[in-house]
């Protein structure tokens, strides 16, 4: 499989919804999918580590949640003794998956959390036949860079460039 991360500017795009019935248990961490009850912890991981957030646009509960019906977005979490420790949210176009936010409870990294969480989204995106994954990385995210490095991803030159209707979306 042929990976590639792709580095940006701006901050990381967010599409945001769950996939397949399957449950991966590995090390007390339990590797799920994403309900609505799990909205405020992860957009609880998303602010203590400083990802962008848009709760009155494409990170509102009612986006969310109603995203989690799409076959071409995922959100898998990552729990530990009840509480969600790590979240992975990713989409693809049917041509190449994307890994749009990753995050990882600090009291949790270094724990292979983040392994574990992309290694299903992978296998996901494999399982529907994508052989092409990318993520997104704001260049002053130095420690996702790394991370993704680790897992076997390429850093390419391709410069991101987006439209937006609003600051929100």
């Amino acid at each position: 499989m042929v990976a590639y991360c792709l580095f940006y500017l701006f901050h990381l795009f967010s599409i945001c919804v769950a996939g397949k019935d399957t449950v991966v248990k590995s090390q007390d961490i339990l590797i799920r999918e994403y309900n609505q009850e799990d909205y405020d912890r992860i957009t609880e991981l998303w602010r203590n580590a400083r990802l962008p957030f848009r709760p009155e646009g494409r990170d509102s509960p009612v986006k969310i949640n109603g995203q989690i019906k799409d076959a071409t977005t995922i959100i898998l979490v990552a729990e530990s003794e009840g509480r969600i420790v790590g979240a992975v949210l990713g989409a693809h176009d049917g041509r190449k998956g994307w890994v749009n936010r990753l995050v990882v409870d600090t009291g949790f990294r270094r724990k292979n959390v983040a392994r574990r969480l992309i290694a299903e989204l992978e296998s996901r995106f494999e399982t529907i036949g994508l052989e092409v994954i990318a993520c997104l990385i704001d260049v002053k995210n130095t420690v996702s860079m790394e991370v993704f490095k680790r897992l076997g991803y390429e850093q390419s030159d391709v410069k991101y460039f987006s439209k937006r209707k609003s600051w929100n979306s």
